[in-house]
């Protein structure tokens, strides 16, 4: 297992704690295996992942399976209203108990060999279980995982030891919160699932700066035209960065807009986006009427299974939303892909010499790269965690 003096030659000493006189990380941090060993236990072991929405299992019994850092694992909402998470894995000989999303009308039957639990994760019966001698059903149940909702979104944390959401992020739920007012009422529209060959982190570095965005291709020279630049702002905190603008001019915006903004937004920014470390970025579009979610999780160290969810107020999209994700999903994400895929290539090259971290004195501008240092460093304490 690596250590603390490891992970950090293994970023390069040339990335310093200083963003303005800092390179980029060297290539090894993006592909070793062992440094990916250690982030499915300091870092999606120890912090807050997104699990879905709270209105995606509205009724007693809904249950929805998601994989997390290796793990299968469901929440369910009881019948005393409260969503829980459990691994999905029976207490017997460890089958996976459910697949994919649903209702459980009673229990939760192994598939394997009928051992049933109830909603609450306390095993109810197993065939034959009072023929066997000191078989205690009561102390029988499932593993549980804490979860906390915030803002209307679950998150899920393996750690009995990690600090409540609410205080390892506190600036995320003013912000959500005022990016959708009825964001605890939100409705699941669908989600686009993609496969992408890069490190995790590389994908999250790509969405978390806008110096390529001007050079990278149509999709992204149109993503500069949603967003009117003179008042595009930023602001980091702890685990989140927040980015706010007005919207770009309607000629040049790459979809249709709605004419009535269907969010109450308390900060009147039509373009409003923040990043939650370590894997999650929400955002709104302007004239969109539409809150979709990155959710970017490591699936080995050189893949990452991201998805991109889309929620509006009423669980459909107009003809000018249904515009608006189409450019996200058709032109603009695999444009990112394409990205990212030849920076993870270029990074495993013996050739590659890490360069300059783009970052100017101040730290005031958009384009600077200070997002990726801030978000690197976020990474390195989680490393170096006991």
């Amino acid at each position: 297992m690596l250590d603390q003096t490891d992970v950090k030659r293994i970023i390069g000493e040339q990335f310093t704690d200083d963003a303005t006189n800092s390179f980029a990380a060297d290539g090894r941090y993006y592909t070793n295996p062992e440094v990916h060993q250690l982030e499915l236990d300091k870092v999606f072991g120890h912090e807050w992942n997104y699990v879905c929405h709270q209105t995606q299992i509205p009724n007693h019994g809904d249950y929805m399976v998601v994989e997390i850092a290796g793990e299968s694992l469901y929440v369910i909402r009881g019948k005393d209203d409260v969503i829980r998470a459990f691994f999905n894995v029976c207490q017997h000989r460890g089958h996976e108990l459910l697949q994919g999303s649903g209702n459980i009308r009673g229990v939760v039957v192994c598939p394997y060999h009928a051992w049933s639990y109830d909603l609450t994760g306390n095993l109810r019966g197993a065939p034959k279980m009072k023929e066997v001698k000191g078989f205690d059903r009561s102390k029988v149940k499932l593993s549980e995982i804490r979860i906390e909702v915030v803002g209307g979104f679950v998150f899920l944390n393996f750690s009995a030891d990690a600090p409540p959401f609410r205080e390892m992020a506190p600036e995320f739920e003013p912000i959500i919160t005022a990016m959708v007012g009825e964001v605890e009422n939100l409705q699941f529209v669908k989600k686009k699932d993609y496969d992408i060959n890069a490190n995790w982190k590389i994908v999250t570095e790509n969405f978390l700066e806008a110096y390529h965005v001007e050079f990278s291709g149509e999709a992204h020279v149109a993503l500069g035209n949603i967003i009117d630049v003179d008042t595009y702002r930023f602001n980091i905190a702890g685990r989140t960065i927040e980015y706010t603008a007005g919207g770009g001019e309607a000629d040049v915006i790459p979809y249709d807009l709605n004419q009535k903004d269907d969010f109450t937004n308390t900060r009147n920014a039509p373009f409003h986006q923040v990043f939650l470390y370590p894997h999650m970025t929400f955002s709104v579009f302007p004239g969109t009427n539409m809150m979709f979610v990155f959710n970017m999780r490591p699936n080995g160290p050189e893949k990452t299974a991201e998805e991109i969810i889309y929620f509006t107020l009423d669980g459909s999209m107009s003809e000018p939303t249904e515009t608006a994700e189409a450019y996200v999903s058709e032109n603009l994400n695999p444009e990112d892909i394409s990205l990212v895929e030849a920076v993870h290539r270029g990074l495993k090259s013996r050739g590659y010499v890490p360069g300059r971290l783009m970052v100017d004195e101040d730290m005031q501008a958009a384009w600077g790269e200070q997002f990726i240092h801030h978000f690197n460093m976020l990474n390195l304490q989680a490393l170096n965690r006991n």
